[in-house]
């Protein structure tokens, strides 16, 4: 009983440590190029989506998940790091376009950079 609730215990370290780098991959693929808020807004716009959508980061659907390169690595890490550990700037947005509106139904929270935000209808 006691190995039992030592594992789950330890559990969610070891969940939490690879959502981080979950969403690492999601930011830097999704964001790259762009400031730090709006590599951050991608950050918060993913972890709405994993709540609404009750699925955890690394199972999200709809995202680009490449590996960070090893250089940059610890970078993207901090940025998701931090990017739970903030309020959101992009509100209650899920979802996101590069450069254009909304093609789904939804309304949009905030543009940075060049990603419009927003809240999609029935995600």
């Amino acid at each position: 009983m006691k190995a039992l609730i030592m594992m789950l215990l330890l559990m969610p370290a070891i969940t939490q440590a690879s959502e981080i780098e979950c969403l690492a991959n999601i930011m830097f693929s999704e964001a790259r190029g762009e400031s730090v808020e709006g590599v951050i807004a991608v950050g918060h716009a993913s972890i709405n989506r994993s709540k609404v959508s009750k699925h955890t980061i690394c199972n999200l659907q709809g995202v680009t998940k490449r590996q960070v390169p090893k250089e940059v690595k610890g970078s993207y890490v901090a940025l998701a790091k931090s990017a739970l550990s903030t309020k959101s700037v992009v509100g209650k947005a899920d979802s996101w376009e590069r450069g254009v509106i909304p093609h789904r139904a939804g309304s949009i929270t905030r543009r940075i950079g060049k990603h419009v935000f927003y809240q999609m209808a029935g995600l």
